[in-house]
């Protein structure tokens, strides 16, 4: 992550929230974030986008909490854009770098001891679980914002209000779209003759695909696509369980049903991928260890044909203009094998008030202004084919419809039926959320790998699950 020349580290005050306590050690940053007071001009402010004056004043300073994803030079943006923002209202304000993959708890627990001490931050910027947020008490109503921002901006996505409009009220404001998929090397498979339909769509077949593309002695590896704890390995690993038919529970959203057949049939099929022979030859050394940066940096240095990203690594490519760059194709998730149904879903990062805030006029035209068509035009640049609009209107700009990834995905954006994510085939609880923000799912694989029996191992997480759910209120079974 870059630090300029004229950023300078602080530190924060006993009654707020420390950086240990804010940031987690996470395996997916390359160093530990530090919490930022801006000294003077970012390189990366951008002189061009307009900036509107504040009639809103600050008590103290504006605490903004904001996501680290995996694309340093769209972090930087954003950051500097905030900075901006803030400077030019007279704002004292702090910024603190959140790690992009939580996969834990503790962000939770430390919004919820700020928020019952009287010391919440402002603004959260993060792609996570919203229900599981609300349900722990750290989350304000944006009703009245998010409505005048879709009433400027067009419907916001599906999956958008799946993930942030329940009880009849919005607990945040949509921000982006993240694209996530597989990407592929063209200029890999079209020599091989292989393809990008058909048999490609499906598990199997994109499988065997990677194989047939695998050179070893050349370096080159059919298969970037890890299970180790990491974002991109548990998605993984989910998306695998969806493409057998597993489900996590029923219609009801009450009762768990991942003790299944599909379950299994689902996990053996990881086994047999990461540690049979015949599969060996598409795997690139350490992947069993690599965390969600490794398969980013193996696929620009030109050693993958095949990986699952959230579109980081292609926005990166693209910025920094990877030689193979027009070479790389978004693909969606391999269809489910009981019926062809595509299983994705594509939600995205929020703008969160959190409870407590003293600084809600502040706050909220903050986010006023990073919904402004030229900050959200910077974004879909800087990140293209990641960040997408999550408002209908963007999506007629030249800026996405231009680039064949970022068109490819605004189908999947759009869906309205069938397939929900998690939770599906039952609405979102949180419960689901509980289970999703964690690391169960790369964990139930470890244990798979080193050999545990299958059967028993889903048995195991199903009965864990159940008691979850139970501990929320809900049946379990």
């Amino acid at each position: 992550m870059p630090h300029g020349s004229d950023r300078q580290r602080v530190t924060t005050t006993p009654a707020r929230l420390s950086r240990r306590q804010l940031i987690r050690g996470s395996t997916a940053l390359a160093a530990a974030p530090v919490l930022l007071r801006h000294t003077g001009k970012s390189a990366w402010a951008q002189d061009d986008i307009p900036r509107a004056k504040s009639s809103a004043t600050v008590d103290g300073r504006l605490y903004i909490l904001q996501d680290q994803d995996f694309h340093p030079d769209h972090n930087a943006f954003l950051k500097a854009e905030l900075e901006a923002y803030c400077q030019l209202q007279g704002w004292d304000y702090e910024i603190t770098d959140v790690a992009g993959f939580q996969g834990g708890g503790e962000l939770n627990q430390i919004l919820v001891g700020s928020v019952q001490a009287g010391n919440a931050p402002d603004l959260l910027i993060k792609d996570h679980q919203v229900l599981q947020l609300h349900s722990l008490g750290v989350l304000e109503p944006t009703s009245d914002l998010t409505q005048e921002i879709i009433a400027a901006n067009g419907d916001t996505t599906p999956e958008m209000t799946n993930q942030t409009y329940f009880e009849d009220q919005w607990w945040g404001v949509p921000f982006f779209t993240r694209a996530g998929g597989h990407y592929v090397r063209k200029d890999i498979f079209g020599p091989a003759n292989i393809p990008l339909d058909g048999d490609f769509l499906t598990l199997d077949g994109r499988r065997q695909a990677a194989l047939t593309v695998s050179k070893p002695d050349e370096e080159m590896w059919g298969w970037g696509i890890t299970v180790n704890r990491s974002g991109d390995g548990k998605a993984f690993v989910m998306n695998t369980l969806y493409d057998f038919g597993s489900h996590l529970q029923d219609e009801t959203g009450e009762i768990v049903t991942f003790n299944s057949p599909e379950s299994i049939a689902a996990l053996e099929w990881l086994k047999e991928t990461y540690s049979g022979e015949q599969w060996k030859p598409m795997l690139p050394p350490g992947i069993e260890s690599w965390i969600d940066t490794s398969n980013n940096e193996a696929f620009l240095a030109g050693t993958l044909a095949v990986t699952q990203n959230a579109g980081t690594m292609y926005a990166k490519a693209v910025l920094d203009q990877v030689p193979f760059a027009s070479e790389i194709a978004w693909m969606p998730y391999p269809t489910r094998i009981s019926d062809g149904a595509y299983i994705d879903t594509m939600g995205g990062t929020k703008l969160h008030v959190i409870k407590g805030t003293k600084n809600k006029d502040a706050t909220y035209d903050l986010i006023r202004h990073l919904l402004t068509p030229p900050v959200q035009e910077r974004i879909w640049t800087i990140s293209q084919s990641y960040a997408l609009p999550a408002y209908k209107n963007g999506w007629a700009s030249e800026l996405v419809q231009s680039v064949p990834n970022s068109k490819a995905a605004e189908p999947v954006v759009w869906n309205t039926g069938g397939f929900t994510g998690f939770r599906w085939p039952g609405p979102n609880n949180a419960a689901v959320d509980t289970i999703f923000g964690g690391n169960d799912h790369t964990d139930m694989m470890a244990e798979v790998l080193q050999g545990r029996d299958i059967a028993e191992v889903v048995e195991d997480y199903h009965e864990r699950w159940v008691l979850i759910y139970q501990d929320l209120g809900l049946k379990g079974e």
